[in-house]
């Protein structure tokens, strides 16, 4: 699915670059192939050159791709391109083929690597697919009842600040994280480095999805400055945390450009903290509950459709791993894996608290019980006064 967006990236870059570089590429029909499958690995130059020049291709996996004819390739002098034949080995994953020139040449050349993905079954890829985006639909939808929520109700009180604090941070974490592992070469380079034959378990759906979520977050929190919220802020253990992860993020940011650390263990931190603002996030709205004995300020939908988004896609993360051979990308994206378990956990308790628990608000067991109270008091009143007048009523005589 990237392979193509890569090789544009790459054109794009070297259109831009001196007039006397020459361009070299490595194209296949397809970006992904099948388990034991033959097609044709294409390396072409931009331009035609004046002398034959004799590169090779080195797959980083010899398990999962074989060159027909060896891994040196020529391409004469008449030409611009050579297309050999390749098969796919037996297993799936992810894989790099480097090209190097090997005639030290006076030629000025840029090489670029090819991306390559060996799967189980194209079907099952677009099966995959097809969840991401599902889980992208029913988790988005989920942020609008509790919006719809605020605005009918044209008040907040009720639903935690410190939610929408914890929810900012984690969004805009995540969409960074997300959007390095799909688009920023030097990080993907250094995943594959971490991970030589595993997939990266980020989609296209997951960037939408999180970059989605800090929009709404942000549209939510902005309903909190415009509506009743009953004397609620932040609380100072929120704001500590919030700034305590601001600095902390800033800091690592000096170290990775130090060379401390590489940039993919940068960004992974970003998931990291995600991960830990999810346990902080969902507490305070599930102590709120607790102390109010009420979920009435918060829309049991959401959860109920968050926990749907969180079983598809931990169904989609055991397809990836099953298609590509690699379990290992639950280490590779552990973040993914963990938001989804923790997202079901605290979905079951708010659920819980709602249908169970908290059925009935504890204002309304106070209200139903004074007006039971004031009921019998009204009762008992009416019996005394018909006694009263069941008495003066009487006969004298039964009364001497």
């Amino acid at each position: 699915m990237y392979g193509p967006l890569l090789l544009l990236t790459t054109l794009l870059t070297t259109t831009c670059s001196l007039d006397n570089t020459t361009l070299v590429t490595l194209t296949t029909p397809h970006s992904k192939l099948q388990r034991n499958e033959t097609s044709t690995l294409t390396l072409q130059l931009n331009e035609v050159v004046k002398e034959d020049l004799l590169f090779n291709c080195t797959p980083s996996s010899q398990d999962l791709l074989t060159i027909y004819g060896g891994q040196q390739i020529t391409v004469k002098n008449t030409t611009n391109s050579t297309t050999v034949n390749v098969k796919t080995g037996g297993k799936g994953g992810t894989f790099y083929i480097s090209t190097e020139l090997l005639q030290h040449k006076a030629i000025n050349l840029t090489i670029s690597d090819l991306e390559m993905c060996v799967v189980h079954s194209e079907k099952l890829e677009t099966v995959i697919e097809v969840l991401g985006w599902l889980c992208f639909a029913v988790w988005s939808i989920s942020f609008y009842p509790q919006i719809y929520q605020n605005w009918s109700r044209k008040s907040v009180f009720g639903l935690s600040f410190d939610f929408l604090g914890y929810n900012l941070l984690g969004w805009i974490c995540y969409s960074a994280f997300n959007f390095s592992l799909l688009w920023v070469t030097p990080v993907r380079n250094q995943y594959y480095d971490a991970f030589p034959h595993g997939v990266i378990n980020v989609q296209l759906s997951d960037f939408c999805f999180s970059f989605h979520a800090l929009f709404i977050t942000a549209f939510t929190i902005l309903q909190c400055i415009c509506y009743e919220r009953g004397g609620q802020r932040p609380s100072p253990l929120c704001l500590f945390i919030l700034t305590a992860f601001g600095c902390g993020m800033v800091l690592m940011l000096i170290v990775a450009t130090s060379c401390c650390i590489t940039w993919f263990q940068y960004v992974t931190i970003f998931s990291y903290v995600k991960l830990a603002v999810t346990v902080f996030k969902y507490s305070p709205q599930v102590y709120m509950n607790f102390k109010n004995k009420s979920t009435e300020a918060v829309s049991i939908y959401q959860f109920l459709l968050d926990l749907s988004g969180g079983v598809l896609s931990l169904i989609q993360m055991g397809l990836i791993a099953y298609n590509y051979d690699d379990w290992m990308t639950f280490l590779g994206d552990f973040t993914k894996f963990g938001l989804a378990v923790l997202s079901i956990l605290y979905d079951l308790i708010f659920i819980t608290q709602h249908y169970i628990l908290y059925r009935v608000p504890a204002y309304s067991r106070l209200g139903e019980e004074r007006i039971r109270s004031e009921s019998s008091e009204a009762l008992l009143q009416a019996e005394e006064g018909q006694d009263s007048d069941r008495i003066i009523s009487a006969p004298v005589d039964q009364l001497g």
